[in-house]
């Protein structure tokens, strides 16, 4: 079966899966379980029809897997802490299947699409794999540990009711979404061309034209002024830089 065939099946599959799934659920959670979790397959049949070597496509399984068993953890563990929990206080409940599907597509669609070249190469690893190791490992730090630090923030009874802005926080007002824009950043390296832009750029998309708005108008609801003057003093996504 040809590799674009049996993509278009799973995410055909997964696609109606989470719209039945997620069409009678009472938050976002499930939306986003499907979105992300839609890489898992994705990847394994990218990496099945690939005509690379097995360290190429090792190197992509572990990248994609360990990413996909953190954001698991937050989207099951840690998901009352997350900016994506407060969604369905300002989302009418029936877009939340329609948007299960986009997420599927958009996960395994595009994210995933640079694994496609990445798992043709063959040979050593040359310096575009270890950017990409190194992108994904910085990329990490920020994304895990800025939610690890925003989960034990909450946990505190003393912090109720106020801002986070210290730490990763104190860095930039969304360090988890700079963290995650990396690690898309280190996926498309492995595709060794330009064709790889395609996963962070539309990660940038999703951020800049949905996310972080949102996620901007929902604070500065909840905090006010106090959100306003931390607006002013911290950059929003890359630190120390791109616009406050």
């Amino acid at each position: 079966m040809n590799v674009w065939i049996a993509l278009a099946a799973v995410l055909l599959i997964l696609a109606l899966l989470a719209f039945i799934t997620s069409r009678g659920a009472q938050d976002t959670r499930p939306m986003f379980l499907w979105g992300f979790n839609a890489m898992g397959p994705v990847t394994l049949v990218y990496c099945y029809f690939g005509e690379g070597d097995l360290s190429h496509k090792a190197l992509i399984l572990v990248m994609v897997g360990l990413y996909l068993l953190r954001m698991n953890i937050v989207l099951t563990r840690w998901y009352g802490n997350t900016a994506a929990a407060k969604l369905k206080d300002v989302m009418p409940t029936q877009q939340v299947p329609w948007l299960a599907v986009m997420m599927v597509m958009i996960f395994g669609g595009l994210y995933c699409l640079p694994f496609y070249w990445a798992s043709q190469l063959q040979g050593p690893w040359g310096a575009l794999q270890w950017l990409a190791i190194g992108v994904y490992l910085i990329g990490t730090l920020f994304h895990f540990g800025s939610d690890y630090q925003k989960r034990r923030f909450k946990q505190d009874p003393n912090n109720q009711g106020r801002l986070l802005n210290s730490g990763f926080w104190g860095l930039a007002r969304h360090p988890n979404y700079f963290g995650d824009f990396l690690i898309f950043v280190s996926f498309g390296l492995l595709a060794g061309n330009l064709f790889g832009l395609i996963a962070p750029l539309t990660n940038l998309v999703q951020y800049f034209a949905d996310a972080i708005p949102k996620s901007e108008k929902m604070a500065e609801k909840r905090y006010g002024e106090v959100w306003r003057n931390y607006k002013r003093q911290v950059k929003c996504f890359i630190p120390f830089v791109l616009y406050p």
